[in-house]
Order: C-alpha cells, then sequence, then structure tokens
C-alpha cells in the first residue's frame, strides 16, 4: 500500500487532521473510498520487512474528513447501501452532524431519517431508525444549546414532528449527561426560535424525567432537589417570569392533558421540602391562588391521600382569595368531593383567617355575609353557611370584642351558638394567659357588647371560663401567677366600663374557691383592685362573701394575715367577720 502517500502521510500525524492530504476522499467513488478506509485499517499482507503496517488512527482520520467534505447525500449513500460498517456510518453520520453547520446537520438527519424509514429503508422497515436515533443523540448531547434549539427550528421544517420529539427525548433523558441548567437554557432558545410548543414539551419532559428517576435517586439528589435546581436555574435565566407556573397552565388549557398534569404536579409537589418559612413555596402558592377549581379539586384529592401536610398549605393558599364568588364555588365543590368532605370545616377555618395571608387580619365581616350570600348563590350545601358562621364566630385572632358578640350573634341554631361562646371564650383566655396583653381589653369589650345585647348566658359562659379556666392548671404549661393576673386585669376594666354586677360576678367565681386561690393570690387581687372600688362597701361585703368563708381556716388566717401586712386593714376585718 506504498502507493498511498495521503493514507501514510496522515499515518505519519504530519499536519492537522483532516488537512489537504485528503484530497482524495472527495475524488474517489464511495465504494473505492470504503476499500482504501479498510485496506488502511488492516495493512498490506503478508506482513513484510517493507509492507505498510495496519493504521486504524490513519482509518480514522479519514473518515473524519470524508464526514466533513462529502456531500450529504454520499454520507446518507454510504450508510444506506452499507459501503460502511455499520460503526463506521454511525461516526461518520455523527462527525457531520456535529461539525457542519446545524442547517446541515438537520438535512443530515433529515435525509437519513426519510432512508431508514422509507419504503426502501431496509433495517428501518419495522419503524426503527437507530442510525437517526445516534444521529440526533450526538447532536443533543454535544452541540450547544443554540445550537440544539436552531436544530428542532429547522427539523420543522421538514413536518419533521418524529425528529423533534427525538430530538427533545435525547436531550431530556437521565443519560444524556444534560443539567437542568441545560434544559432551562434550552427551553429559552427553543422560545426564541418561535418554538413555543417545542419548549412547552421540553419543559413537560423534563419534569416527567425528574419524576420518573425518583425512585433511584442518590441521597439529595432526588425530585425535591432536581425541581428546586429547575426551578432556580429558570428563574435565574428570566427573573421576572414564573415559567413553571406558567406552563402548567398552559397544559391544563387542553383538556386532554389535564388529568397527567394534574398527576405530575401531585408529584411534584409532594416531593418538595417543608417549607422553611412562612410563606409558601412559589409552585403551591401559585396553584391555591390561580387555579380555577376544577383542577384544585381534583389536586387536593389526590394530595389529601399522598401528602396531607401539602394538601393543607394548597388549602390555606386557596383560602386567602379575595373573589367570594370564586371562595363560594370552591368552598361547594369540597364540600361535595368524597375525599375532601371530611376537611370543609378546616377550609373554612382557613377562609375567616385569610388563609397564607393571615398577617392581613381575619376576613372582614361584611364579606363574610358576602360570602354566606354567595354560598347559597352557587347552590352550596346549606351545611356550609351554618359551619362558617360558627368557624367565623369561633375565630378570635385579631378581632375586637365587638365583632366577636357580633359574629355569635349570627350563629343561628341555639345549641351551634351555645357550642361557639365556650369556644371563644376558652380561646380569649388561653391566648390572654400566653401573655397576650391585648386580650383582656377584648374580654371587656365582649362582655360590654353581650350586655348591650343583653346575652347574659353567654357572659356568665365568659367570665365562667377565665374564672375557673382549665387553661391554668398546673398540667397547662401556663403559670398561675398569670391567671390570677389575668382576674384582676378584666375584674378592674369591667369595674372602671360600668359593669359592677359582671366584674363582681367574675371576682365572687374566683375568689370562692380556695383550692385554686391562695392566700398570696388575694392579697395580690386586693392590692391591685381597692383603689378603683367605688362602691367600698360592695367590695368588703364581696370579700366576706368569698374569702371569708373560706372552710378551711388555716387558709383564711393566712389570707388575713397577708392583707394586714399590706395594710389592708378593712379588707382584713371584711374576711374576719
Amino acid at each position: 500500500m506504498s502507493h498511498d502517500p495521503d493514507a501514510r502521510n496522515a499515518a505519519n500525524g504530519s499536519g492537522d487532521w483532516p488537512d489537504f492530504t485528503y484530497s482524495w476522499v472527495t475524488e474517489c467513488g464511495i465504494g473505492e473510498f470504503a476499500r482504501r478506509v479498510q485496506a488502511i485499517r488492516e495493512g498490506e499482507r503478508p506482513v513484510t520487512g517493507t509492507s505498510e503496517p495496519p493504521r486504524p488512527a490513519a482509518a480514522l482520520r479519514a473518515l473524519h474528513a470524508f464526514a466533513i467534505r462529502r456531500k450529504t447525500p454520499d454520507l446518507i449513500e454510504a450508510a444506506k447501501k452499507r459501503h460502511l460498517g455499520y460503526r463506521d456510518a454511525v461516526n461518520v453520520l455523527a462527525t457531520a452532524a456535529l461539525c457542519r453547520s446545524v442547517k446541515e446537520a438537520a438535512d443530515l438527519t433529515h435525509l437519513q431519517w426519510k432512508a431508514e424509514s422509507g419504503p426502501e429503508g431496509g433495517e428501518g422497515d419495522g419503524g426503527e431508525t437507530p442510525q437517526t436515533d445516534d444521529i440526533i443523540r450526538d447532536i443533543a448531547r454535544q452541540r450547544t444549546v443554540p445550537d440544539v434549539a436552531a436544530f428542532v427550528r429547522e427539523c420543522r421544517r421538514f413536518d419533521g414532528t418524529p425528529l423533534v420529539t427525538k430530538t427533545l427525548g435525547a436531550f431530556t433523558h437521565g443519560s444524556s449527561g444534560r443539567r437542568n441548567l441545560d434544559k432551562a437554557l434550552l427551553y429559552v432558545a427553543l422560545r426564541d426560535e418561535d418554538c413555543a410548543e417545542e419548549a412547552a414539551e421540553l419543559l413537560r419532559r423534563t419534569l416527567a424525567a425528574i419524576d420518573d428517576d425518583a425512585p433511584g435517586c442518590a441521597p439529595g439528589t432526588g425530585p425535591a432537589e432536581q425541581l428546586d435546581d429547575l426551578v432556580g436555574a429558570l428563574h435565574e435565566i428570566s427573573p421576572s417570569e414564573r415559567i413553571l407556573e406558567d406552563w402548567i397552565d398552559g397544559q391544563l388549557a387542553d383538556v386532554e392533558r389535564v388529568p397527567d398534569t394534574i398527576r405530575l404536579v401531585v408529584r411534584l409537589i409532594a416531593a418538595l421540602p417543608p417549607d422553611p418559612g412562612p410563606d409558601p413555596d412559589p409552585l403551591t402558592a401559585h396553584i391555591g391562588l390561580r387555579w380555577e377549581r376544577y383542577g384544585l379539586i381534583r389536586l387536593c384529592e389526590q394530595l389529601s391521600e399522598h401528602a396531607p401536610e401539602k394538601c393543607g398549605t394548597v388549602r390555606e393558599c386557596a383560602a386567602s382569595r379575595r373573589r367570594l364568588r370564586e371562595l363560594a364555588e370552591i368552598i361547594t365543590d369540597w364540600r361535595r368531593s368524597e375525599r375532601l368532605t371530611k376537611t370543609v370545616r378546616d377550609l373554612l377555618r382557613d377562609v375567616v383567617a385569610m388563609g397564607t395571608a393571615r398577617a392581613d387580619g381575619p376576613r372582614p365581616l361584611d364579606d363574610l355575609d358576602d360570602l354566606a350570600g354567595e354560598l347559597r348563590h352557587v347552590g352550596a350545601d346549606p351545611e356550609c353557611g351554618r359551619m362558617l358562621r360558627i368557624v367565623a364566630a369561633e375565630h378570635v385572632d385579631g378581632r375586637s370584642g365587638a365583632e366577636l358578640a357580633t359574629l355569635l350573634h349570627r350563629v343561628e341554631r341555639r345549641g351551634d351558638r351555645w357550642r361557639a361562646s365556650r369556644t371563644i371564650a376558652e380561646r380569649l383566655t388561653a391566648r390572654a394567659l400566653g401573655a397576650d396583653g391585648e386580650v383582656g381589653g377584648v374580654i371587656v369589650g365582649y362582655v360590654e357588647a353581650l350586655r348591650a345585647a343583653r346575652d347574659t348566658h353567654t357572659i356568665d359562659t365568659t367570665l365562667k371560663e377565665v374564672a375557673d379556666s382549665s387553661h391554668a392548671e398546673p398540667h397547662s404549661g401556663h403559670d398561675h401567677r398569670a391567671w390570677v393576673t389575668l382576674i384582676t386585669e378584666v375584674a378592674g376594666r369591667l369595674y372602671r366600663s360600668g359593669l359592677t354586677a359582671d366584674g363582681a360576678n367574675l371576682l365572687e367565681r374566683c375568689l370562692e374557691n380556695e383550692q385554686r386561690i391562695t392566700p398570696e393570690d388575694v392579697r395580690l387581687v386586693v392590692g391591685r383592685l381597692r383603689s378603683g372600688m367605688a362602691e367600698p362597701a360592695g367590695w368588703l361585703a364581696l370579700l366576706s362573701a368569698t374569702v371569708g368563708r373560706w372552710t378551711d381556716a388555716h387558709l383564711r388566717d393566712g389570707a388575713v394575715r397577708q392583707l394586714r401586712e399590706a395594710g389592708f386593714h378593712a379588707e382584713a376585718a371584711a374576711v374576719t367577720g
């Protein structure tokens, strides 16, 4: 083979390859080229001292030159008619696809696909196109992201849906080596190439791959981390857009894709780590605030089984909506759902509290009235309206005493109203004992409003809970002194507000309980209230009728001693009788 100087020069490594010495690859026929490459690879036989040795590297260089310099139809012919072996054909086609322009790469891929899938496609008769798949796999894995986007654009010229599908599949496959950053970049690049549908399909495949790979993920690389990485990359590339959320909305606009999209979103949300702060993650917030009720209910039905805590977060987001008609429709469908109906009261509580927007305060009373009207308008189960009234009355956070009284009196059934009044009293007391200094005033305002409405039954219920609260027991975690302080504060406010009878009622309930009130407590109560009593005679009579009637003489004497030590001689005398 010494007659082949080009091969000898290439084999000796002279110059960059492929170089001008490979001009022969463009001059000979395809069959002749294939024979010469094989001869270079095998060397001369028999082997002698002057024979040409095997030069496999020179054969590679020749194949590279052939892929770069020959026209595209020649490459297709070499592969189709098997002038080249299968592996050499794959090598040549892949090299051309990677080294030529994007347009030429697309033309090559299209022609090869036609050759394999057409009537004379040989091994492609069964629908398989292995060499086309190899070309696309190399393009997807090795060309730059802008090149891949341009390649997809070019493939569309040929009505190339199969080629586009193959390219997106290769790019998003778990073995492609492409990072989430690459996929985010390609998403943006495809949109720039006016390939919005392909960009959406890329994102769908990426998310599906994240979910499909979940079982085999190593620690720290599971769906939650992968999704966070993808969303982070999209946000960094385009900070002003909510790309993932917009894509999901687009998928839901296609009726046929709704079930699969909801299932995918359920799995993605279920895999998210717990929110580190008070605000939900952007995807969950978007779903709760923006999704129409059909999709929202279907998603929550599935989440309630697989990730109840995530369902609760979505529910809170939905409950923070401002449009009352939307809320009424969601409540109605939630009640009708077999899987969610047991949590409709939780939904209503979230609605009253404003859900994730609870920092804005509870929902205004007028809105709650209008919401009740909307529930009737949309044909909700009457039980929804009943429960709404109850949970609205029982929500004490952020309410004034007058508002609590108004909401309580909107509860229609007597039994419901009585139970709600107990809950209100318990929650107000618990908050007051929890060092909320404003609640004492709320309790007094509540009693004032109840007195104006002549609701003596609820007043008794409230004062009894404050005076005898189980929240002040040792096992409750609240300090006994905090409870005594609360009694004196509320009683003092009631006296100063002119509600003398109610103040005396509260003190009587407290001071007559010698099992819980200590002599030191008596001293504290008297010391804080004696100066503000407008009717000293009534005040002294109260002490005589309560502490003065303690059955434990030792405790009673202790109370007298505490009062005298503090200089409260009139009160001490009233106790001794």
